[in-house]
């Protein structure tokens, strides 16, 4: 029988619980960019509680919150911006 961990302090492991323990850990953060670096400084699996702190970045702060220097060091950035500016204006009209 596995057992699951019962602490709340936030470790930044791959299981889920603990995911979503540390990107809640973040939630006080100010900017996008602090949410999610705060998520991360959790350790372990970075890339994991990363994923699911910036989707609950954006949710907070919405994509203008994201630093421009990140989408912009993004390969593949000059191919997704227009898309992502006409994804955005559709959903101003809604």
């Amino acid at each position: 029988m596995r057992r699951f961990a019962t602490s709340d302090v936030p470790r930044g492991t791959g299981y889920v619980v603990d995911t979503l323990r540390s990107a809640r850990g973040a939630l006080d953060a100010a900017t996008f960019d602090d949410f999610v670096r705060t998520a991360i400084a959790f350790g372990n699996d970075t890339d994991t509680t990363a994923c699911v702190a910036g989707g609950l970045a954006d949710i907070r702060f919405g994509v203008g919150g994201i630093p421009l220097r990140w989408l912009e060091t993004l390969r593949g950035h000059d191919i997704v911006a227009p898309m992502l500016g006409h994804l955005l204006v559709g959903a101003e009209g809604r």
